[in-house]
């Protein structure tokens, strides 16, 4: 049995840590944008908010776009686009250039979790959607890690405005290697065998279905579409305060210097990959062990809570002037609410009416938690001015209490069970296998 599923999910993975790197660099050189620019806090605050309000406006269209190219050349477009503006960063000059080419990157970063949506529906078995979905989308994690040192190495080495071209330079070597290993559909590469495309129990090529809309509306106007909608705009908030603002944190809070704000930066990202490793394995037992709506409910909702009391703690600690546990505790949030995700983000996946329409549905809920994300930095900007950065993270305790209402009292069986059946049926118009329908009716 050939293994290409397994390829094609890593190099998803590497679009995603690249992806995420050309992002962590104006994080971490904040310090030194303002320095050299003249910005104040408020004026960071508002670029990040233009970058975050096009990329989650673009996530509408983006979805479409991503379902109308395939995973194979839109990803090809989408990485180009956003690389090149990546490396034009450091040459906006002006506030308003900033506004421009940050918002031009994040327009081509705004499929990027759609696609990952679509890989991990095409590529991977009903019973594994949540393990390949994670193990590609952990590089949003572990792409900060690495680029929070490398990008305090540069700016120590070689300035600032290095760090924006030597990774954007990196995605563009990339790309051919792309083009080169992913298809858009197991049944469209003909390096896959008969006994993989079984076990995946996919066969349908990429041309050979169209986008569900009225499959679409229903999912919208379903009392389960409604309360994922909240769950996707509380943690676009929570999200985004833990991955754009810790290393602003440590530096105005505890007065680390750049490079030591960016190790300790790197260790919350590497706990929150941890926990976007372990989500996919974790969840998929609890489905294997529960009904599916229990499952995601447990999945969802236990890690949460345990985040919610790791930001108590932060609080405490950063009251008493501990950086480096704060630091810790920062990253035991950053760990607790990735184990979340592959819960109820591959919700979308299985509810997604079939799968070509998984890039539109997916974007649209995307998009969703990227309005809040962006206006988060707005928000979180406005707290740190006037109360500091600790009270701006324990913020996002009000977002996670929504959260759990959502997926627990709004989220409900019947609508839940009804588009479930739905895409089941699309599946099996597609030849899938007797072992994927057990899966999806149980």
């Amino acid at each position: 049995m050939t293994k290409r599923r397994y390829l094609v999910v890593f190099m998803m993975f590497l679009v995603i840590a690249i992806n995420y790197m050309d992002r962590v660099n104006f994080s971490v050189s904040i310090p030194n944008i303002r320095k050299d620019l003249g910005f104040s806090l408020a004026d960071i605050g508002d670029i990040t908010f233009v970058w975050g309000m096009v990329y989650a406006l673009f996530n509408f269209p983006g979805g479409w776009i991503a379902d109308k190219l395939g995973l194979r050349w839109g990803i090809f477009v989408a990485f180009g686009w956003w690389s090149l503006f990546t490396i034009a960063s450091p040459f906006a000059g002006s506030l308003t250039g900033w506004f421009i080419i940050r918002g031009l990157m994040g327009a081509g970063e705004s499929p990027i979790w759609p696609f990952n949506a679509k890989a991990a529906n095409s590529w991977a078995p009903p019973s594994g959607r949540s393990t390949a979905y994670t193990l590609a989308g952990s590089g949003q994690y572990l792409g900060p890690a690495i680029g929070s040192i490398l990008v305090g190495l540069i700016i120590v080495k070689l300035g600032w405005e290095w760090s924006f071209i030597i990774f954007g330079v990196a995605g563009l070597i990339l790309l051919p290697f792309w083009v080169w290993i992913v298809r858009d559909t197991p049944a469209n590469d003909p390096r896959v065998s008969l006994e993989e495309l079984n076990v995946i129990g996919n066969q349908v090529k990429s041309n050979e279905e169209k986008i569900d809309w009225p499959g679409i509306k229903s999912v919208f106007l379903s009392r389960t579409g409604i309360g994922m909608l909240l769950v996707y705009l509380t943690f676009g908030y929570i999200l985004f305060t833990f991955l754009n603002w810790v290393p602003s944190y440590l530096f105005y809070t505890f007065h680390m210097d750049i490079l030591k704000s960016a190790v300790w930066s790197s260790l919350g990202a590497f706990m929150g990959f941890v926990g976007f490793l372990l989500s996919g394995p974790f969840n998929d037992g609890l489905v294997r062990r529960y009904n599916r709506l229990t499952a995601r409910r447990i999945g969802t909702a236990a890690p949460m809570f345990v985040a919610a009391c790791c930001v108590v703690l932060s609080l405490i600690t950063a009251k008493t002037g501990y950086g480096e546990v704060t630091a810790v505790l920062i990253g035991a949030v950053q760990l607790f609410m990735n184990m979340t995700v592959g819960a109820w983000a591959v919700n979308i996946i299985d509810i997604s009416p079939n799968q070509v329409s998984t890039g539109v549905v997916y974007g649209i809920f995307n998009g969703v938690l990227n309005v809040m994300g962006a206006c988060n930095s707005l928000i979180l900007t406005a707290i740190a001015s006037h109360y500091g950065f600790p009270v701006a993270f324990s913020s996002a305790l009000v977002f996670m209490a929504i959260f759990l209402i959502g997926i627990l009292f709004i989220v409900d069986k019947k609508s839940y069970n009804s588009l479930v059946a739905h895409a089941l049926k699309s599946r099996i118009s597609s030849d899938a296998t007797t072992t994927d329908i057990s899966y999806d009716v149980k």
